[in-house]
């Protein structure tokens, strides 16, 4: 067996037991209510219902471990408002399962309850201060039932912090024009009760490419969108284009530049060390061939769409969707895509995209990309 091929056997044998895995830890849902002094949190849980509830100070907060869980996210939307006694939610992986953190204005002791639902489900109620905890749990049972889950939106503003990105001939910086169309983007799907935006960064600061990727899986996102300004070696080049990751090359040589120009925001990233990246090229090429299964479809349809909604509000690069090996789409299991929202070299688009007014154009294009993706394939509840 020669070794291409031993890796690409290794890397499925690998790889393949955490798809079926996601397949069967489906995305759980939980719902928090409050008030100025008491809170429920509530999750069904399939299967075992083991969980470790316990508080912590400075910040006060209280603490759920749910080690057989591997995917949360918030069906609440209240969650974000933080109107009560939770000043914050925060989940991240602990130990093969699901920590969640609620930060609270005032340290409370949290109350714990098991209600069972059938034979194999079962909710996790963490009162705090509540004096009917039932209710908040029935009212999530029926949410659970009758709400469809929102969708994560992974927003990427592209470059930040000491990489500025392309800049144009009087000194503006590409970093600037993608925090500013992601900010729009990002306040308009706040708005709409059917999404759950989150942003790769909020502020001006370096991000290296993999970790966004990483980033995005972590927070379990839906689609993931980056959002670039770019430049080109001829001042010619103007227009929107839309990208996604190719499977066997550039579509074109001017998308083979633009990813390498992409690409190399990471020479400013002192670690690759990621489950994406390997510095083995063969090990890196099979990578991305098992990135691309499962993905490509939805990354199609979503790039399409963008496309024709982009065309309604800026010039068009071209009208159709380019393929390049972009190093930030490389996560095996979200649809993702690039959005070069027009070139800082020429002048014209530079004008434009340096306008708050044209950046909410884009946003507002981007935001109806995302309703008419999930209209036309709705997720799971």
């Amino acid at each position: 067996m020669d070794r291409r091929r031993f890796i690409t056997t290794l890397l499925a044998t690998c790889l393949l037991p955490s798809t079926r895995a996601l397949a069967g830890n489906p995305l759980i849902p939980f719902t928090l209510t409050e008030d100025d002094e008491s809170a429920s949190f509530v999750i069904e849980l399939e299967g075992s219902n083991e969980h470790n509830v316990f508080t912590l100070d400075h910040p006060p907060r209280v603490v759920i471990d749910l080690p057989q869980v591997t995917r949360v996210a918030s069906s609440s939307a209240a969650l974000h408002q933080h109107a009560g006694i939770v000043e914050d939610v925060r989940t991240g992986q602990r130990a093969g399962g699901i920590r969640i953190v609620l930060d609270l204005k005032t340290l409370k002791q949290p109350k714990t309850h098991i209600r069972q639902l059938g034979a194999n489900r079962s909710q996790l109620i963490v009162s705090i201060n509540d004096p009917d905890p039932l209710m908040a749990a029935v009212t999530a049972e029926a949410q659970s039932h009758n709400q469809p889950r929102k969708a994560i939106i992974e927003i990427d503003a592209g470059h930040g912090g000491k990489d500025p990105g392309c800049i144009s001939a009087d000194d503006h910086y590409e970093k600037y024009v993608a925090m500013g169309v992601a900010d729009y983007l990002k306040g308009r799907l706040d708005t709409d009760p059917r999404f759950e935006p989150s942003l790769t960064r909020d502020s001006d600061i370096f991000i290296p490419l993999h970790q966004r990727v990483l980033m995005a899986r972590n927070h379990h996102a839906d689609l993931f969108i980056s959002i670039h300004a770019d430049a080109a070696p001829t001042t010619k080049a103007a227009g929107a284009s839309v990208y996604i990751l190719s499977e066997h090359g550039a579509s074109s040589a001017t998308a083979r530049w633009l990813a390498e120009s992409q690409n190399s925001s990471d020479r400013y990233a002192s670690t690759r060390d990621s489950e994406i990246y390997s510095d083995d090229p063969d090990v890196q090429s099979v990578l991305i061939d098992l990135s691309m299964r499962g993905t490509d479809v939805a990354s199609q349809k979503l790039a399409r769409t963008t496309l024709n909604q982009l065309g309604s509000v800026t010039a068009l690069h071209n009208d159709r969707v380019n393929k390049a090996a972009f190093a930030v789409l490389k996560s095996p299991d979200i649809p993702s895509m690039l959005v070069e929202t027009g070139f800082m070299s020429n002048r014209q688009d530079c004008r434009r995209l340096l306008r708050s007014a044209h950046q909410q154009e884009l946003a507002e294009a981007l935001h109806q990309s995302v309703a008419d993706f999930f209209e036309a394939n709705p997720i799971p509840g």
